[in-house]
Formats: C-alpha cells, sequence, structure tokens
C-alpha cells in the first residue's frame, strides 16, 4: 500500500514539476539573406524566397516585407509573404530589399531585366504535343480492345502494362514543358508562346486523365 502511495506521489510531483517548468522560447532572428534567379526577361516572372536565421526563429509570413527600387523595371508581386514573384516590366536594374517589420532585419538583392531575345519558333514543341495526344487515343483503342484475363495476377499484368504506357507519355509532356519553360525564362520564346504551349499540353495531359480512367474503368477499379 506504501507503495503505491509513494509512486503516486512522485507521479503527481513529475506532473507538477513539467508544468512549472517553463517552454523553451524560440530564437530571436539573426539574419535574412534571398534566394533566387537575378536575372528575369521583360514580361517574365521569377521567384525570390527568404531565408531567416536561425532556422528556428519565429517570424510570422505577414511581417517579412518585399520592396523595389524601381517598380517600373522589376515590380514586386507578393508584398507581405516569406516568398514574392518578380515581374521584369522593362529592361534595367533594379534592388529588391526584404526585411522584417518591427526590426533592422533587411537585405537587398539586384535584379536585372532583359530584353527579350529573338523568339524561337514553337512549332517542333507544337507537333510534339500532337503526336503525344495521338499516342494516347491510340492506347485508348487499345484498351478498349483488352480481353481480360482469368486470374487476378494476369490481370494486374494487364493493368500495369498500360499504365506503365500512360505514365511514359505523361513523363514527356512534364519534359517537354519543362524543357520551353526553361526557354521562355531565357528569353528564347515570348510569353505568349509559352502559355500558349502550357495550354496545349495542360488539354493533351487532361486527356491523358481520360484515358487513365477509361483503363481503371476497364478493370473495375479493381488495381486502385
Amino acid at each position: 500500500m506504501m507503495k503505491k502511495k509513494l509512486i503516486a506521489g512522485l507521479l503527481t510531483f513529475a506532473v507538477m514539476a513539467s508544468t512549472a517548468m517553463p517552454a523553451l522560447a524560440a530564437p530571436k532572428a539573426t539574419g535574412i539573406s534571398v534566394k533566387g534567379k537575378k536575372t528575369v526577361i521583360v514580361g517574365g516572372t521569377i521567384e525570390l524566397d527568404s531565408v531567416i536565421t536561425p532556422k528556428r526563429a519565429k517570424v510570422r509570413d505577414h511581417d517579412i516585407i518585399w520592396s523595389s527600387s524601381k517598380p517600373s523595371v522589376a515590380k514586386v508581386l507578393d508584398k507581405r509573404d516569406d516568398d514574392t514573384k518578380i515581374r521584369g516590366v522593362k529592361a534595367g536594374t533594379a534592388t529588391i530589399t526584404v526585411k522584417v517589420k518591427g526590426t533592422s532585419l533587411k537585405k537587398k538583392f539586384k535584379i536585372t531585366v532583359k530584353k527579350a531575345s529573338k523568339t524561337t519558333s514553337t512549332s517542333a514543341a507544337e507537333t510534339k504535343i500532337e503526336t503525344y495526344t495521338q499516342e494516347a487515343k491510340a492506347l485508348k483503342t487499345q484498351i478498349g480492345s483488352i480481353q481480360l484475363a482469368e486470374t487476378i495476377e494476369q490481370r494486374r499484368v494487364q493493368y500495369h502494362t498500360y499504365k506503365a504506357k500512360i505514365e511514359a507519355i505523361e513523363h514527356k509532356l512534364d519534359k517537354l514543358d519543362d524543357t520551353w519553360e526553361d526557354k521562355y525564362e531565357s528569353g528564347k520564346i515570348t510569353r505568349s508562346q509559352y502559355k500558349s504551349l502550357e495550354r496545349r499540353i495542360e488539354t493533351a495531359e487532361d486527356y491523358l486523365d481520360e484515358v487513365e480512367d477509361y483503363l481503371d474503368l476497364k478493370f473495375n477499379y479493381e488495381f486502385d
């Protein structure tokens, strides 16, 4: 009986002691820096991220403030957040400043805005998108003519064979998008050219989603 009372007493003391101990306060921010690209083309955008040190420091996103020395050259799109987007307005240079409200912490980051160079034709990319779309349509036709195997193991092989083909087309579309996004950011194509390609790729991806749904329906969602 005495043993039980002793254990209960120790537990009570432990709870009281832990309650009385103050929580460790997060350290104050001692530094801020900027991470991101230093060049952008006219009409293009880049993303800048703020990095607060030490990492455990608590700073509200709303207290991180961005500004541009020349909004007519480089415009800050998100003025309060831990990151922001900068749009190139016209060729030139501008200094982007990020600071923490209520402190002396701030960092300046020089941005160069360049004119887009002579643009590249996007016809090759458009042809590839059309080719991948046709591959997806042919795949849907093949799925429609599948004779389902008798055993679940055989049906699983059938399903994953076509699933892999869908993913292969999806991978090619993603790679194409990445390639032409890089061309846009380096000034080789205009914003309108990239947006046009992006819409075509999204349309092809939407159709590919339909093919995947069709595959799932064919197998009665057996392998979800």
